[in-house]
C-alpha cells in the first residue's frame, strides 16, 4: 500500500514538474520570439550581403572517341581509351591553367586548386552501357562570369585534345618512318649489291650459244645426218639473268620512290613539332589546323552554348532564415529556462 502511494505522489511531482517546464517557457514567450526572430534576421541579412553568391553554368558534353584516328601518314592508336578518362582531362592542370589566364584571374589570387574545386563532373550511372554524354558544372560569383568561364574552359579543353593527339600521333610516325627509311636503306643497299653482282656475271655469260658446233661433234661421232642444225640461237641463261637484273632494277626504283615519299612526310612531321613547340611558347593554336588534329570536330560536340544562370546555386535565402530562426529559437528556450529556474530561484 505503501509503495502505490509512493509511485502516485512520483508520478504526480513529474507532472508537476512538466507543467512548470511549460509554464516557464509561455512566461518567456516574448523572449523566445525577439530572439528566434533576430536570429532569422540576421541570418537573413548575412545570406543575402555578407555570404558570396554562388551560380553554376552548366555545359553539357557528348563525347565518342574512337579507337584508332587515320591521318594521311597512316593509322595512329589514341592512348585514351573509354570517354570517361577523356572527360576527366577537362579538369588537368594545363587546361585550367591556360583558363586562368584567359579569363584574366590574377594567378596569385586564383590557384589551378582553387580552380578544379569550381567544376564538377556529374556522371550517370550507366552499368550496362558506355556513356558519352557528360555534364559539366562551373561555378563563379555572378552569372556572366560563370558563363565566361564554361565557355572559355571548353574552348581550351578542345584545344588540349586536339594538342595531345597531334604531339602524340606527330611523334609516332617520326620515330616510324625514322625505322622506316633504317630498314628501307638496307633493303636497298642489298639489292644495289645484288645487281651488281648480275651485271657482272651477265658481261661473261654469252648471249647466245652456237649449235652448229656442238651438233657438228655429234655428227662426227655417230655418223648421222638427219638433223636440221640452226646456227646461233640465245642463250637461256643469258635471258634469266637479264630478267632478274630487270626485276632488281624495278625493286631498287620501288624502294627508292618509297623513301623518298618517306622523307617528305618526315619533313611535314618535322614542321608539326615545330608548330607544336611554337604553341607551347607563344600559345598561338592558330597554325596547328591541318588534317593529323581534327579528331574533336568529328568526335566531341556542344549541342548547345552555355548560357548565364538566372538564379543562383547558394545560398538559399529562405533556408538560411528558416534555419537561423530555428537555431535561434533553441538557443532562446535555453536562454529562458536558465531565467527562469535559475537566476529567479537565486
Amino acid at each position: 500500500m505503501n509503495q502505490d502511494t509512493n509511485n502516485t505522489n512520483f508520478v504526480q511531482q513529474d507532472e508537476i514538474s512538466l507543467q512548470e517546464l511549460f509554464m516557464a517557457l509561455w512566461r518567456q514567450k516574448i523572449l523566445i520570439v525577439v530572439i528566434a526572430l533576430v536570429a532569422g534576421l540576421v541570418t537573413g541579412i548575412i545570406s543575402v550581403f555578407v555570404i558570396t553568391p554562388v551560380y553554376h553554368a552548366k555545359l553539357n558534353i557528348v563525347i565518342n572517341m574512337p579507337e584508332t584516328y587515320q591521318t594521311k601518314y597512316g593509322e595512329y592508336t589514341l592512348p585514351i581509351s573509354s570517354n570517361e578518362q577523356y572527360i576527366n582531362l577537362i579538369t588537368s592542370n594545363d587546361i585550367l591553367a591556360n583558363t586562368i589566364l584567359d579569363m584574366g584571374y590574377n594567378p596569385s589570387e586564383l590557384s589551378i586548386e582553387s580552380l578544379r574545386e569550381r567544376i564538377s563532373i556529374l556522371k550517370k550511372d550507366n552499368t550496362n552501357t558506355v556513356q558519352n554524354s557528360f555534364d559539366i558544372k562551373v561555378a563563379s560569383d555572378n552569372p556572366e562570369d560563370a558563363r565566361k568561364l564554361a565557355e572559355v574552359l571548353y574552348n581550351n579543353y578542345i584545344e588540349f585534345i586536339d594538342l595531345m593527339v597531334a604531339e602524340g600521333a606527330t611523334r609516332y610516325f617520326i620515330d616510324y618512318y625514322n625505322i622506316q627509311l633504317q630498314s628501307l636503306q638496307v633493303d636497298l643497299d642489298s639489292s644495289q649489291e645484288l645487281l651488281a653482282k648480275n651485271q657482272e656475271l651477265l658481261n661473261h655469260i654469252s648471249m647466245t650459244i652456237n649449235q652448229r658446233e656442238a651438233m657438228d661433234e655429234l655428227l662426227s661421232s655417230d655418223n648421222t645426218t638427219n638433223f636440221v642444225v640452226m646456227g646461233d640461237i640465245i642463250n637461256p641463261n643469258y635471258t634469266e639473268l637479264e630478267l632478274d637484273i630487270i626485276e632488281i632494277k624495278q625493286n631498287i626504283n620501288t624502294i627508292e620512290n618509297t623513301m623518298n615519299q618517306y622523307s617528305i612526310y618526315l619533313e611535314e612531321l618535322a614542321a608539326k613539332i615545330s608548330d607544336i613547340e611554337g604553341y607551347y611558347e607563344t600559345g598561338d593554336f592558330s597554325r596547328i589546323n591541318d588534317n593529323i588534329i581534327s579528331i574533336t570536330r568529328t568526335n566531341i560536340y556542344l549541342p548547345s552554348e552555355p548560357v548565364a544562370p538566372s538564379s543562383k546555386t547558394s545560398p538559399s535565402n529562405s533556408k538560411n532564415v528558416i534555419i537561423g530562426t530555428l537555431l535561434g529559437g533553441m538557443i532562446a528556450v535555453l536562454i529562458a529556462l536558465v531565467r527562469e529556474f535559475w537566476f529567479n530561484k537565486e
